[in-house]
């Protein structure tokens, strides 16, 4: 009996563990929120249904409404170019603006129904911005050099869900039916292709000059050359649902939001770990590995210090004798492999795979887990043929070997 107390409290410590690793905070709506950006890593805003815009000068511990009253149309995105200056764009060719941190906010563009709506909005200083311009017949982009004193449309067929400039002259978009936009000329001109013939991009996210990232319902992708081309890398999800949101603060570690789950991968997208359910994310923003913030439906807000915790599927809830890494299966194989592994102290573990030099090729994950058995699925087509190894590290170093076919 007192063993059986013993298990159900270290699986309630282990699930309760688990849950903690991303928290709500409070936005004071439960309406969508459908952007949220940093300028540091205590110092925020995000947007939503309603004209409803709020800040946080603590992490988010605390949401002030700011803006009231000069908008009620929806506002999709939001763009701190510092402390002091904000732009938010949404329904109804809306634009409004704040020169003090979000005290006072001003309309400087507004439409009427039936008028196009704006989808997202990117400056590089005060004055110099772009906005994603759905608005029939004349889809494309709009551009300001005063602080939207002037704003001038550039028509053409399509229209960005999200965009990122790395200068004033080039900037990459993305967009339904895959689509990639690039300007070279500050927005003068735009080019466009699409990358396959369905799903849509919502989101990208770029971690330097030339590294970005960006999702569709079937395939992960990723570009070291500013958008000129672009590489499938893997899968979010196995299910055919939205990536609604992707967020990279390196070249291995990004979060994707979906229509419920949120995923992590430690690997550049290779492979992807659920790490929590709920609803909608539109929005993620991650200040470094630990400190992640995301938004979405019914104005939920989630946080995580710590990078969140990785959800790889348990298969015991008995606490185990030893800390073990069983064979995986099937072995030798093609594609897809499963490894299970036993942790008796709760620690930071992490799963890399080795060639037959001693070099590490892979990180199938880098997480906080606590007592139990678990197993995870590893994709190895990045891999060529031949024997590898795979290291299990925490409390000790435990190695075995596969032989993978391609």
């Amino acid at each position: 009996m007192k063993k059986i107390f013993l298990i159900l409290f270290l699986f309630l410590i282990s699930f309760l563990d688990s849950e903690a690793q991303w928290f709500t905070q409070q936005s004071g709506t439960t309406n969508p929120l459908y952007d949220i950006e940093f300028i540091n890593d205590k110092t925020g805003w995000s947007c939503g249904d309603g004209g409803y815009i709020i800040k946080t000068t603590n992490g988010g511990e605390n949401w002030i409404q700011q803006g009231f009253g000069v908008t009620f149309e929806p506002l999709f995105g939001i763009h701190p170019v510092d402390s002091n200056v904000v732009y938010s764009v949404g329904f109804y060719r809306t634009i409004v603006k704040t020169t003090n941190g979000g005290t006072t906010w001003i309309k400087i563009q507004s439409g009427m129904q039936g008028d196009g709506n704006y989808t997202c909005v990117y400056f590089i200083n005060y004055n110099t911005g772009w906005i994603g311009n759905f608005d029939s017949p004349e889809h494309g982009v709009r551009r300001t050099t005063d602080g939207g004193q002037t704003i001038t449309s550039v028509p053409f067929s399509g229209y960005p869900e999200d965009m990122y400039f790395k200068d004033s002259l080039n900037g990459v978009g993305v967009g339904g039916l895959s689509y990639i936009y690039r300007t070279t000329n500050g927005g003068l001109n735009w080019s466009s292709y699409s990358i396959v013939q369905n799903g849509d991009f919502y989101r990208v996210s770029f971690i330097n000059g030339n590294t970005g990232f960006t999702s569709s319902t079937r395939a992960f992708y990723k570009t070291t050359n500013f958008g000129v081309s672009w590489d499938s890398v893997g899968r979010v999800s196995p299910l055919n649902i939205d990536v609604t949101s992707i967020e990279f603060c390196n070249e291995n570690t990004g979060w994707a939001g979906t229509q419920s789950p949120v995923y992590k991968t430690t690997n550049g997208g290779r492979n992807w770990i659920q790490q929590f359910l709920t609803g909608v994310v539109y929005s993620i923003y991650s200040f470094n590995d630990s400190l992640a913030w995301t938004c979405g439906n019914a104005g939920r807000i989630w946080h995580t210090t710590n990078g969140g915790i990785s959800f790889i599927q348990p298969i015991s809830f008995i606490s185990p004798d030893d800390f073990s890494l069983f064979q995986n299966y099937p072995n030798p194989f093609n594609s897809t492999t499963k490894i299970a592994f036993s942790i008796r102290k709760q620690g930071r573990y992490s799963l890399d795979v080795i060639n037959n030099l001693g070099q590490k090729v892979d990180e199938i994950f880098d997480s906080e887990i606590s007592i139990g058995k678990y197993e995870v699925s590893y994709n190895a087509d990045k891999l060529s043929t031949g024997i590898y190894f795979y290291r299990l590290t925490g409390e000790e170093v435990i190695v075995k070997k596969f032989l993978f076919i391609k």
